[in-house]
């Protein structure tokens, strides 16, 4: 609830995925919050524009969760240090 108050108006669109909903607003279906991290590149662009910038952003955090052992997997030495850099521009 970034304004403080829950929408008194019914959803006009329901859609189960992000991307979706971007492609959505893309065509000029309306509006919607959507994460920066998923319509980045369309900001930069200038073919989204951001009507509202809330000033406390929700936090979204991920956790990696592994056994001790797993550690000693390249794999998922490499998981994590690619969540590492790429949580740094979300």
């Amino acid at each position: 609830m970034v304004f403080g108050v829950r929408p008194t108006s019914n959803a006009t669109v329901v859609i189960p995925d992000l991307r979706g909903v971007l492609a959505t607003v893309l065509a000029d279906a309306g509006v919607s919050v959507l994460p920066r991290y998923l319509c980045a590149g369309e900001l930069e662009r200038g073919v989204l524009i951001e009507l509202h910038t809330p000033s406390d952003l929700p936090l979204n955090t991920l956790f990696l969760v592994t056994r001790p052992t797993a550690l000693s997997n390249a794999a998922v030495v490499a998981l994590h240090a690619r969540l590492l850099l790429q949580g740094r521009l979300w």
